[in-house]
């Protein structure tokens, strides 16, 4: 299974222990920053670093940025520096673009941007969105301790279709399915029409089939939570 791309521009504190986080957890790190001293402090912590401009966007583009899963815009000290960094990302194509906010002025304009994964600098926050990235399929974490986790987590492709008895999860993967939180559609208002809702199907049974749009909400090691959301 080929590991994961991302791209942490910003390598301060938060940036820094996120990038140290994420590879902790697996993932292939490109760490950038401008400043050379900064840069030197993760050479050889993190896959590759790069000494660079952000607002460069030719210098962006031959990083090959659009070819990394996610690029992590964790920029604090430069206001303008982060919006136009994440400017360009935009422009280059990137997959998906996470900013860390400086104000609630900062916050505004990227929403403005349509970027909506927006994110606090604060040591607690690297770790947990560390986590949350390394397992893929991954929409909502809770770190239970240091190796096991309580998740919410994305129906596998190869999964939909069988029941929970025909995927072996316990006996295969060694996961706790606690329940599934299945999409239906409830009548919100007779001004607004129907809007997707979640039913939460209580505990599940070996006969439950499982459709392509269902969440689990699933216990058990990071290790095997990984391997069985990564399967095919």
């Amino acid at each position: 299974m080929a590991r994961q791309k991302m791209a942490v521009i910003g390598l301060g504190q938060f940036g820094l222990n996120l990038a140290l986080r994420l590879t902790e957890q697996g993932v292939e790190v490109l760490g950038i920053d401008i400043n050379e001293e900064r840069v030197e402090l993760l050479r050889d912590q993190i896959a590759h670093t790069i000494i660079m401009d952000s607002t460069d966007k030719r210098a962006l583009l031959q990083t090959g940025i659009k070819d990394f899963d996610v690029v992590i815009v964790a920029i604090g000290d430069n206001f303008e520096s982060s919006i136009l960094t994440s400017a360009h990302l935009q422009e280059l194509g990137a997959k998906r673009i996470i900013s860390r906010v400086l104000t609630t002025v900062h916050e505004r304009l990227l929403k403005l941007m349509k970027i909506e994964e927006l994110i606090v600098p604060e040591g607690e926050a690297a770790y947990q969105l560390s986590r949350k990235l390394s397992l893929r399929g991954v929409t909502e974490h809770l770190d239970i301790s240091g190796d096991y986790s309580l998740v919410e987590a994305q129906m596998p492709k190869w999964a939909c279709g069988k029941t929970l008895q025909e995927i072996e999860l316990r006996r295969k993967y060694k996961l706790n399915l606690i329940t599934v939180l299945r999409k239906t559609n409830q009548e919100d208002s007779l001004l607004r029409g129907r809007k997707a809702a979640k039913m939460v199907l209580g505990i599940p049974d070996a006969n439950l089939k499982f459709s392509s749009e269902d969440i689990l909400v699933l216990f058990g090691h990071n290790h095997d939570i990984r391997d069985f959301l990564a399967s095919t």
